[in-house]
């Protein structure tokens, strides 16, 4: 079980309380954090966090389980709009994952890298996440299609599996102590490697 149990739940402070203990996981790692940290970092003892929150795992997999309810909703602000503007917005977002090292950094891909397969249910978390964020990749892409944006013969399941990996990578290399500034280019490049409309692709030379 990985809710926040009734208690929690009705309590005003839950959501500050979880953000806390996300922000522990995502500076020491699951392995790393213990509920001492989580401890000290709350300002509860450990007999409430129990009470309120399970034992470690089910800490782990509400902040995992929030921060991507976050990402995916994000992804839909981001790329969901009418067909015109599509391609605006998959640069946008392309252009964005290339600032994510300023802190925020994908819970996700952290996770996904840390616990392999080592923690199914975590694992299965972050494969939804990751699922949404490429049919969101997906329907925008078709919409630019639509609009003549992009070449119509195109593969947009591919295209959006592509950009999914792109932007995670992105994020591993933020980790690996590349700077934003570094990897703009990077991102600029993804998005002339999309199949543009003749004109566009000129246009973005």
């Amino acid at each position: 079980m990985s809710g926040v149990r009734p208690t929690a739940a009705r309590s005003g402070a839950a959501a500050a309380v979880l953000e806390a203990i996300e922000e522990q996981f995502r500076a020491t790692g699951y392995a790393g954090t213990s509920l001492d940290d989580v401890a000290a970092a709350t300002g509860l003892g450990r007999g409430s966090i129990y009470a309120a929150f399970g034992d470690k795992h089910e800490l782990f997999m509400r902040s995992l389980s929030e921060f991507c309810e976050r990402t995916e909703a994000k992804a839909a602000d981001a790329l969901d709009g009418p067909d015109d503007t599509a391609l605006e917005r998959l640069h946008t977002f392309l252009m964005a994952a290339a600032q994510v090292g300023t802190g925020t950094n994908c819970m996700a891909t952290k996770f996904a890298v840390e616990l392999d397969e080592q923690d199914p249910e975590a694992r299965a978390r972050v494969a939804q996440t990751f699922a949404a964020l490429q049919r969101r990749l997906r329907d925008c892409i078709l919409a630019a299609q639509r609009n003549g944006d992009i070449e119509p013969s195109a593969d947009a399941d591919l295209l959006a599996k592509l950009l999914v990996t792109t932007t995670r990578g992105l994020d591993v290399m933020t980790r690996a102590g590349q700077r934003a500034d570094d990897l703009e280019p990077v991102a600029e490049a993804a998005f002339r490697s999309l199949p543009l409309s003749h004109t566009l692709a000129d246009s973005h030379r």
